[in-house]
């Protein structure tokens, strides 16, 4: 890829070294800045990244990532689900995995019985599979019919309903997006409509969906005119999938957040934060602040589809090596940078709410490569 930053190498297990102190935090220990506060998350000492988050509620809530990988590789990481009951976050228990390494890159949740979780499984450095886990309010359990339907490691899911579920992914030789459904009895691959002068050099990076008749996937392609990466979205509208445009000029579209047919955002990088808007009829590129340096986003959510969005991601102090926390808010009006804590090298990738939710939360990590450990901000 063109652009190759922290978050997107955390979902593919590459995950960036830098230098930092590695977060420690006792139970219920907390550190406030502009609203948002660090909350303890497990496991500690483990080598431990979070990479999505989903919400069903204020009184639940998934975090997923991997664990226990070696340094700068993962190779013999396992698969980490961290749940949030209302009061404390815990580790909850997860099925054995294909392979000698699984990690897991994002989650989506319909409700409190139905929640998809997925990633890749890999036999070392190499023959990468799609793993999906399933959460049927009782236990995660692996889907054996993903690997074949996705073809790919996966990046993103969007959760429907328990009958309607969407992931997205890319093949880890050749670049090259991915798409599968499921029915609620079985996985399928969905062939990906990609721009006409895109003719193999693609990705998927996120996907998000207001309803069954509203799903938006974004990534990037090799533009053959020009030879230079750029955006660009599929949208299905109940019927079929169709390329929808997005503007030129380079860059990399890490996640998307569909609120109704005529509201959606996807954030990135571009040499700084990317965040572009569809207002129903056209993709526009929004004004975005890019504090620090190489910053980039790796999470965007809604609390109130007209004036509170937040994206998250990371950008480096000046004058030195050390990653921080980046949180930006829309406030209908504009987006600003809002102060967010950091104890050493930190970074999240991933956020969530509900609308009328009084908690944001967003995940990531902090430490260096091999001594990571989960960080979690909570906002409300």
């Amino acid at each position: 890829m063109l652009h190759a930053l922290s978050v997107h190498l955390a979902r593919s297990g590459l995950v960036i070294a830098v230098a930092g102190t590695a977060l420690t935090l006792a139970t219920g220990q907390a550190l406030a800045v502009g609203g948002w506060t660090i909350a303890s998350a497990p496991p500690t000492g483990q080598n431990a990244t979070l990479t999505g988050v989903a919400t069903v509620s204020d009184s639940d809530a998934w975090a997923v990532g991997f664990r226990n990988g070696s340094a700068f590789t993962n190779i013999g990481a396992k698969v980490l689900i961290d749940n949030w009951n209302g009061t404390a976050w815990s580790q909850v228990a997860t099925p054995v995995t294909p392979q000698n390494t699984a990690l897991l890159n994002a989650v989506s949740a319909s409700s409190a019985t139905d929640a998809w979780a997925v990633g890749r499984t890999q036999n070392n450095k190499s023959n990468f599979e799609a793993l999906a886990l399933h959460w049927n309010g009782t236990a995660w359990s692996v889907s054996p019919s993903f690997t074949a339907a996705l073809n790919a490691y996966a990046v993103g899911v969007a959760d429907i309903s328990p009958t309607d579920a969407y992931a997205v992914g890319n093949n880890s030789s050749i670049p090259r997006g991915h798409l599968a459904h499921w029915d609620g009895t079985s996985w399928s691959s969905v062939t990906v409509p990609v721009p006409p002068n895109a003719p193999t050099n693609t990705t998927l990076e996120a996907i998000s969906a207001d309803g069954p008749n509203d799903v938006w996937a974004v990534g990037t392609f090799l533009d053959s005119a020009n030879e230079q990466f750029e955006t660009f979205s599929i949208h299905f509208n109940g019927s079929a999938w169709s390329v929808v445009p997005m503007p030129l000029g380079g860059g990399q579209l890490n996640a998307i957040q569909a609120n109704s047919p005529s509201d959606v955002w996807a954030v990135g990088e571009n040499s700084g934060t990317l965040i572009e808007h569809f207002n129903g009829t056209a993709w526009s590129v929004v004004p975005s602040p890019s504090p620090g340096s190489n910053a980039m986003l790796g999470g965007v959510t809604t609390s109130n589809a007209a004036n509170d969005v937040w994206a998250v991601g990371a950008d480096t102090v000046p004058g030195t090596t050390t990653q921080q926390t980046l949180t930006l808010n829309w406030n209908g009006t504009a987006w600003t940078t809002v102060a967010s804590p950091n104890v050493g090298s930190d970074r999240v990738g991933a956020v969530a709410t509900n609308p009328g939710a009084a908690i944001v939360w967003a995940v990531g990590g902090s430490g260096t490569s091999g001594s990571f450990n989960p960080l979690v901000l909570r906002n409300g």
